[in-house]
Formats: structure tokens, C-alpha cells, sequence
């Protein structure tokens, strides 16, 4: 019979730079070896990704597989293939885990027996130090996965953050399901993002019960090119893309010509110009805000579009 408590999962896409530091902190877990394992899975990497997740087979339980469909939701449901244990950590290839990570997850398990879906602190590591602009107007958990402001105790599935999360394997099931169309994908330059949002929220939907610990700790790495503008720009895109499928109840009464809500394709248009003028004042938190409002109605009114074209060319 196996002794493997825990399964620590997470796919990888071009993630050399990233994971080194990642498994070498890995190296430092205090579970005993034998009663835990990783199922890493290399989503056709181009990278040394592979070379560095062989290099770390000797030191580590490292299982890697290779899932060469491109997307998240292929990679992990390859994943869900191999795991073991009654509990799974959902983790990504750019976290920095406190040595007592997984033996804290574990013992936040026994401790909270009525929940079955928890969620640990996350704390950025910079690349580089961002701009206090960034600081003080920007949305952080919604960025960067930042949860440190987040309270202890019984918390909604959609404060589950993927770089830090564990489930109950009884709650999960055989297979990895969220909605299509939705998640990091290699070949798509603006996805919608929510999957590790979807999973937990289809969890809840099925009875699944959540719970914030601060105890389980891992700092997520910020590189240095995700605290520029046109990027925290880009990233409200895909959160509103990512609105439109999570929260479509949201659009479901709005007007709509051609299958685009009228009301958010007037505004954006409206605001074109104000946005224009905002290059040339000083930031402010209202700046920041229109900006990052207009950047959301262009991520809604994009995956209305692109839903509107896979209806018409009859694909799912």
C-alpha cells in the first residue's frame, strides 16, 4: 500500500527560468520523501525546461510527464493521470514554497476535517522592485495572485489562488474540468484567464468547502516584465475575457446586436479619446482606474467576438 500523503502537481510551459528556484526550494520540504511526490507536467516546452526537470529527478519524488497539446487544462488533466495520496496541491512552475510547505497543508487537513478545498499565503518575490504607481492603484491578488491581506478561516472558492491551493482527492475526482476556452495557452496571445478560479468554484458548486490558512506560505515570482503598464494592462483584458465566461450571468439581460453587449462597446468607444488624454497627466489612482476599466471592456467585447466566431463556424 502506498505511503504517499500528498501529490504535488503543476504544469510547466518555457518555465526554465523559474523553475530552478522553485524545485531547489522543493529540496527542503520537511514531509519525510517517501510520503509525498510531484507530477510535473512539460506542456511543449521549447526551453530547457526538460533538461531541468531531469536534472532534479535525483534529488526530488519528481514524476514528469510530457502533454504535447498546448494549455493548462490539457497539461493538468494529463496530471490528473498519475496522482496519489488523499491530498493534491495545485501549484504553478514560478512559486518559491517555505520548506514546511506540503508537512503545513497536511496538518491544515486533519485540522479542518469539514473542508476540503484550502488555500495558503502567497507573497510576491520581484524580479524587479515595481513602481509605487503599481503599489498603490494596482489590484494585486487580481496581478499577481497576492492574497497577504486575506483572513484566516472559511473563505468562497473564488479566493482559492492557484499557486497555492490543495484539495481533498475525494472532492476532485478522476478528472481535470473547467470550461473550455479558458486558461494560460502557448498558442493563444490574449486567453481568458479564471481556470484555477473555475475549478474551485465547480468544486463549491458540488458541495466543496474552503478554507485560508496563512501557514502553508509560498512567494510567488514576479518577473520583471509583469510590473510594466502595457502588461497590467493586458492582464485586465484577459480578466474581463475571463468575466465573460465565469460570470456570464453578468451579460446574460444585457442588450446585445450581433451577440456584443451594446452597453460595454458605446463605452469603450466613448472613452477612447479620454484614455488618449490620460497619456499626457500625471498617474493618479483615477488614471490607473479608467485605464484599467477600459482595458476590461476590451477583454469583454474580445471574447463576445470570439464566442460569436465559434458559433458561426459551428465549434464548441
Amino acid at each position: 500500500m502506498s505511503a504517499i500523503k500528498v501529490t504535488i502537481l503543476f504544469s510547466t510551459y518555457n518555465g526554465a527560468k523559474t523553475l530552478p528556484r522553485m524545485l531547489e526550494a522543493l529540496t527542503q520540504t520537511t514531509l519525510p520523501r517517501d510520503q509525498w511526490k510531484i507530477v510535473a507536467v512539460d506542456n511543449n516546452s521549447k526551453d530547457a525546461t526538460a533538461e531541468i526537470l531531469k536534472s532534479f529527478k535525483a534529488r526530488l519524488p519528481l514524476e514528469v510527464y510530457f502533454e504535447p497539446k498546448q494549455g493548462k487544462e490539457n497539461a493538468l488533466a494529463t496530471g490528473f493521470k498519475h496522482l496519489e495520496g488523499q491530498l493534491v496541491i495545485l501549484t504553478d512552475d514560478d512559486v518559491i514554497p517555505d520548506p514546511d510547505w506540503v508537512e503545513q497543508f497536511v496538518k491544515l487537513a486533519e485540522e479542518q476535517p469539514d473542508y476540503n478545498m484550502f488555500g495558503g499565503l502567497i507573497q510576491p518575490e520581484w524580479e524587479q522592485q515595481p513602481e509605487d504607481w503599481v503599489l498603490k492603484y494596482a489590484h494585486m491578488s487580481i496581478l499577481y495572485a497576492v492574497n497577504s491581506e486575506l483572513e484566516i478561516g472559511p473563505i468562497p472558492a473564488y479566493l482559492i489562488f492557484g499557486p497555492n491551493s490543495a484539495f481533498r482527492r475525494s472532492i476532485i475526482g478522476e478528472d481535470y474540468v473547467v470550461h473550455a476556452n479558458l486558461g494560460p495557452n502557448a498558442v493563444v496571445k490574449q486567453y481568458a484567464m479564471g481556470q484555477d478560479t473555475a475549478f474551485a468554484l465547480r468544486l463549491e458548486k458540488n458541495g466543496g468547502r474552503a478554507y485560508h490558512s496563512t501557514k502553508p506560505k509560498v512567494r510567488h515570482i514576479i518577473k520583471k516584465e509583469y510590473v510594466s503598464e502595457g502588461w497590467i494592462l493586458g492582464r485586465a483584458e484577459r480578466y474581463g475575457k475571463g468575466m465573460v465566461i465565469l460570470r456570464s450571468e453578468l451579460f446574460d439581460r444585457k442588450f446585445k446586436v450581433k451577440g456584443i453587449p451594446v452597453g460595454a462597446f458605446l463605452t469603450w468607444t466613448a472613452m477612447k479619446p479620454v484614455i488618449q488624454f490620460m497619456r499626457y497627466v500625471p498617474r493618479s489612482r483615477l488614471a490607473f482606474k479608467l485605464n484599467w476599466n477600459q482595458s476590461l471592456r476590451k477583454g469583454i467585447i474580445e471574447q463576445f467576438n470570439e464566442a460569436n466566431n465559434r458559433s458561426a463556424a459551428g465549434v464548441e
